[in-house]
């Protein structure tokens, strides 16, 4: 280009036409910004990175481009200046050439910038690499000559570093010569030498020369560092549960106590870095490492909400990766953070405790909810719960097992609220499932088993997090058990209100299905607590009994001994004054009292049965007993801790020692003798001794040869440890409390006699016995444990004794277990088997040898349990502060709140032999109709037939168990051929008016005696008798009708939906049974009655719940679009205008409303 053509064109042209060519020159360069007053390039050498700005002056190309540096540049410091410099002398020189050159400053300002860097930041040429590879092997070879390896690799390192070639290309001092040579240091001072540390550039240039990209450096630098930090948090020395008084013990307590501080310092530290990625695995396995270490504080916060009503996580993507252990931590703290909440509150109701339940606010809550929903919500479990009665003892059958059946589907696991799932799945590695019981098509385990899996695996082994939810599920059933939660128009608070006097249902059905719930979480649960171990043998008991389809004698009294042992009051419970009944019982009186046995006895001290009370201290020697129970218990524990693989911990079998059995007569091994331990079968400790060293010479005796050597070596050592530590401990131990209780019992003897004189103090009174005040009680610790419990057998059935306590002392990590206990009873599996072996004994013995009721010796038990299974609700809504014993129905205890009847409550014990009388009218009613025995004395008028009474069941509306016992009969007297047409028509008004009086003419709600009742008549299918069929059906709508509830409640009841089930189900049968012009009419009835309304008139009621789709009225309006849909249209259009619901287009064949 001319000097003309130059000066013709402007400044902007001028520079983009040099920039061009400097591209072209130049391609490793990069342009970032053009502006007409200046150019930004930037540009990259390996790892060298350096970004200038040219400013363009006025004057260009006459004036020359002025060169800054950015300060950014990935270069030392001083070679960054030595650029600057370079490039605007480049540019100077450039300018006062007056010629074409002139107008190439920006091609030789980048020139200059490539050739500095090439020759500055090249690899120095003696550096042993690349191309000097043969040289750097001789090298090598060279400096580990030295005979001596330590200084030759010193020397080495030293001589040979990159750190050294660098100093020496830069013409520096590396830092660690000069800090061992200071006149080297001082020498590099006077000449003007920087002393420098290594500066990351040179190092990250070297490394783009030999194909290693910044990523990479920078990704194995942070791995290594992580590594190394991770290495030396895991090397950390923790606290320990164990404690030794060793002076080495406490040198290790000391170097523990310091890496505990040091990780909570390091902690404070990772904490701030906990949302930078490369640095949140060093926050993870520091919170690994600490585990249960780790401060409560932390664990909140780690625990903590998004917001008060939010069910999110702050930090769930970081709780996700700290594996189960450190989750379970966080649920604990938070379940701890918010019961300690609740217990400080000063509110008498104690609101905020009450409110943590599987609504409530705790993560577990939300995390396990789904899960107990998809349980309670099984159509399987649903429909077997609401079968309160059933026809034979294949029915009564149930395969519990498959409820707890392990889930092999792990993508089932969670629950079904998708908010739910998605800010919790990462803590618990769950996913979806449908919350309605819904059934996953490709697997074949049921939706229950999904649940338990899923609640196994959130539980762990944590006792705190079992107690936690165990917990939850008595709160739970506390607004929902008893059959309320078939009262869909009553709120939590009426509810809750009605359980507290007493109003709750032993036919809870389906909405007792949390009692189910709790025992399959205890047998799922694995090796259960210490605490937990007879409420677990209780739970096996009842589910052994569910399997079987019933309730054997000998299984009632072991039954009964659990609870025994669960209801037995601890120290704090009987230093309480305790009242009975409200007769006037003291331990002194000896007013009369009757047992289940129908005798009388004295209430004294002298005639209470001992096997009631095996545990009550008579002499010094309870105190022994108890003493070296203690001591051996620790013993035992040092064994378990010297035993780590678990070799003596549990009875050996052939399937895993071929053989055993035939080499070993007498086998031993620590849980054998753990368990003698707690049956106090020792009565010294030497008894103990043996038994240990014949567990040591049982495996020695077993183990011969090159195979078990190994394990005579483990047996020897462990046996070792045992004759030199811990038995001599033990043994001491007990002769120091031996000598001390001696020299005890002498001092305290010595002041009676000076305080007293010759006058004997009266023994104690008894801890368990009604009645009595007690102010110092002796400690409670034998309790009946599995073995004790599997020798009860009919013999030992004999009705606990009726009490009442209140708990002053709120259990905090352990649930009540008195309400769990009463939620086992109240299993709907459960209760049908009670109630069943309570019909048998009346059919098959009190009547047939006309004996009476209370002298049976089983009915007195049976009746109280369920009595008991009748006031769990109210246990459950008292969370355990207040407990009761009820008697076998023989006398009455009324709760706090419960009101008594205005009239005279006598006893259960008076309307027994009326219900035998109502068990005898309705058998005379068979015989004396046509074709029984008694009929043609009938017909000469020499027998009468019984005339029904209305008033003889008056008073019996609060006998809750009574009326679950007359419908169970009656639900018997409907099965098919158990009864005929004719005595029918006398039999059922029998039962109608007794059971009116016992439910005080409002059944509507009793969903699991519809439900069986529907279930019975279905047995006939199409043999149905129309007049039986009549006979229901009037009374169903009758029931409707005479409902005292609002109309609302009966429109939406479960009398409504099963009345109309019923109807369905007839009509699928066919015109034998019921016509589809029947079915209409009768449900028109149905709704009329419901909302009190004459029949014909429309209920305005029922329309408004219709069109609106109430909630409440969905099972209801389910069972009439199912009936729409299997009629024929034009009579489905008829019906609907005359209940005056409106048209829409396809609403009857809407079954999925």
């Amino acid at each position: 280009m001319s000097t003309e053509e130059v000066s013709s064109l402007s400044t902007a042209d001028l520079v983009t036409d040099e920039i061009s060519e400097a591209k072209k020159l130049f391609p490793s360069i990069k342009v970032l910004s053009t502006t007409p007053s200046s150019i930004s390039v930037n540009y990259v050498r390996g790892f060298t990175c350096v970004d200038i700005t040219l400013a363009i002056p006025n004057g260009y190309p006459k004036d020359p481009l002025v060169v800054s540096v950015d300060k950014g540049a990935v270069i030392p410091s001083g070679l960054q200046k030595r650029l600057e410099k370079e490039l605007d002398d480049v540019a100077i020189q450039k300018a006062r050439q007056n010629n074409n050159s002139a107008h190439h400053q920006v091609a030789a300002v980048w020139g200059r910038l490539v050739s500095f860097l090439d020759t500055n930041l090249a690899i120095p040429t003696d550096f042993p690499c690349g191309s000097n590879s043969a040289k750097c092997k001789t090298h090598i070879k060279k400096a580990f000559g030295n005979p001596d390896a330590r200084t030759a690799i010193q020397s080495f390192q030293q001589s040979n570093s990159l750190h050294s070639y660098f100093a020496k290309a830069f013409g520096t001092t590396p830092l660690y010569e000069a800090s061992q040579h200071p006149q080297q240091k001082q020498q590099a001072n006077s000449a003007n030498k920087n002393v420098e540390p290594l500066d990351p550039s040179p190092a990250l240039e070297f490394l783009s020369h030999l194909g290693v990209s910044r990523h990479e450096v920078h990704s194995r630098v942070a791995t290594a560092l992580r590594s190394e930090i991770e290495d030396e948090i895991q090397r950390m020395p923790l606290p320990t549960s164990h404690s030794s008084n060793s002076g080495s013990h406490n040198r290790a307590s000391a170097d523990e106590d310091h890496g505990h501080r040091t990780l909570l310092r390091l902690l404070g530290s990772a904490w701030l870095f906990r949302d930078v990625p490369e640095l949140r695995p060093v926050l993870i396995s520091l919170l690994k490492r600490l585990g249960d270490n780790t401060p409560v504080i932390m664990l909140r916060t780690l625990g903590a909400k998004k917001g008060d009503d939010s069910r999110e996580l702050k930090h769930a993507d970081l709780i996700s990766q700290l594996g189960p252990h450190m989750q379970r931590l966080v649920w604990e703290a938070d379940w701890d953070a918010k019961l300690k909440t609740a217990s400080g509150t000063t509110d008498g109701n104690n609101k905020s405790e009450d409110e943590i339940t599987l609504r409530g606010s705790t993560i577990l809550a939300d995390f396990i909810q789904p899960a107990v929903d998809q349980y309670v919500n099984d159509d399987i479990l649903v429909q077997a719960a609401d079968l309160a009665f059933v026809g034979g003892i294949s029915e009564r059958r149930l395969a519990t097992k498959s409820r707890r059946m392990e889930a092999k589907d792990s993508d089932v696991l969670c629950g079904a609220d998708e908010t739910i799932c998605g800010a919790l799945t990462s803590i618990g590695g769950g996913g979806k499932a449908s919350s309605k019981g819904g059934k996953d098509e490709k697997s074949t385990t049921s939706s229950s088993a999904h649940a338990i899996t899923s609640i196994k695996e959130t539980l762990g082994s944590r006792p705190k997090l079992l107690g936690a939810v165990l917990d939850m599920l008595i709160s739970e059933y506390a607004t929902t058990g008893g059959g309320l939660g078939n009262i869909h128009s009553m709120t939590v608070a009426e509810k809750r209100s009605k359980l507290l006097t007493g109003s709750g249902s032993i036919l809870g059905g389906a909405t007792n299905l949390t009692c189910t719930l709790v025992a399959d979480i205890l047998l799922s649960f694995g090796q259960l607590p210490r605490s937990y171990e007879t409420l677990g043998i209780l739970a096996r008991l009842l589910d052994t009994s569910v399997q079987v389809g019933g309730i054997s004698d000998n299984s009632l009294a072991q039954i009964q001994g659990c609870l025994r042992t669960l209801f037995r009051p601890t120290d704090s419970d009987l230093s309480q004054e305790q009242s009975v009944t409200p007769t006037k019982t003291t331990a002194s009186n000896s007013q009369p009292e009757v047992v289940g046995s129908g005798k009388k006895i004295k209430l004294s001290l002298k005639n209470i049965p001992t096997k009631m009370f095996p545990d009550h201290p008579v002499d010094d020697s309870e105190f022994e007993r108890k003493l070296l129970q203690k001591i051996l218990k620790k013993a035992i524990a040092l064994m378990k801790e010297n035993d780590p693989q678990g070799l003596f911990l549990n009875p050996v079998t052939d399937a895993i020692a071929p053989g055993y059995s035939s080499i070993i007569k007498q086998p031993m091994c620590i849980r054998t003798i753990e368990e003698q331990t707690m049956q106090s079968s020792y009565d010294s400790i030497e008894d103990f001794r043996d038994d240990t060293l014949l567990m040591f010479a049982n495996c020695v005796k077993y183990n011969v040869g090159d195979a078990g050597q190994w394990f005579r070596v483990e047996a020897q050592r462990q046996k070792q440890l045992w004759k030199e530590k811990i038995y001599p401990e033990a043994k001491s131990k007990l002769n120091t409390e031996k000598s001390k209780r001696k020299t005890a019992l002498k001092k305290a003897k010595a002041n009676d006699a000076t305080s007293t004189g010759s006058k004997k103090r009266p023994p104690p009174p008894l801890a368990f016995a009604p009645g009595t005040k007690k102010t110092a009680a002796p400690t409670i610790e034998k309790k009946l444990d599995d073995a004790v419990i599997n020798n009860l057998t009919v013999r030992d059935v004999d009705p606990l004794p009726p009490w009442r306590y209140k708990r002053r002392k709120k259990e905090v990590e352990i649930p009540s277990l008195q309400c769990l206990a009463t939620m086992l009873l109240s299993d709907p599996f459960v209760v049908r088997l009670i109630l069943d072996k309570i019909e048998k004994i009346f059919r098959a013995d009190v009547m047939k040898n006309k004996t009476v009721p209370c002298g049976n010796p089983l009915l007195p038990s049976l009746l109280q349990l369920l009595n008991i299974a009748k006031i769990s609700t109210h246990l459950c809504a008292m969370k355990g502060k207040r407990l009761a014993i009820p008697d076998a129905g023989l006398k009455k205890i009324l709760m706090e709140g419960e009101e008594d009847s205005s009239l005279p409550y006598e006893t259960l014990r008076n309307f027994l032999p009326l219900f035998t009388k109502l068990l005898l009218d309705v058998e005379l009613d068979k015989r004396i109709t046509l074709g029984g025995d008694l009929y043609d004395a009938a017909s000469q008028s020499l027998l009468r037939r019984p005339d029904i009474m209305d008033t003889e069941w008056d008073g019996t509306s609060s006998l809750q168990d009574l009326r679950a016992i007359v419908e169970g009969a009656f639900i018997h007297l409907m099965q098919p051929g158990n009864t005929n047409e004719v005595a029918l028509q006398h039999q059922f008004p029998r039962f109608v008016n007794a059971l009116d009086r016992l439910s005080d003419g409002n059944m509507i709600h009793e969903r699991p005696f519809f439900m069986s009742l529907s279930h019975a008549l279905l047995r006939y299918k199409s043999k149905l008798p129309h007049s039986t069929r009549d006979l229901v059906t009037n009374v169903m709508i009758k029931c409707l009708r005479m409902s005292k509830d609002s109309n609302e409640s009966s429109l939406c009841s479960a009398l409504h939906e099963c009345f109309m089930r019923l109807l369905n189900e007839w009509s699928s049968l066919g015109n034998a049974v019921l016509s589809r012009d029947l079915c209409l009419n009768l449900s028109e009835k149905a709704v009329a009655a419901a909302d009190k309304k004459d029949d014909g008139q429309k209920s305005e009621l029922f329309v408004s719940l219709w069109i609106k789709n109430d909630a409440n009225l969905a099972p209801v309006k389910e069972q009439y679009l199912r009936m729409l849909t299997s009629t024929p249209e034009k009579s489905a259009k008829s019906w609907k205008v005359k209940m005056g619901l409106p048209e829409e287009k396809g609403d009857a064949m809407d079954t999925s409303s």
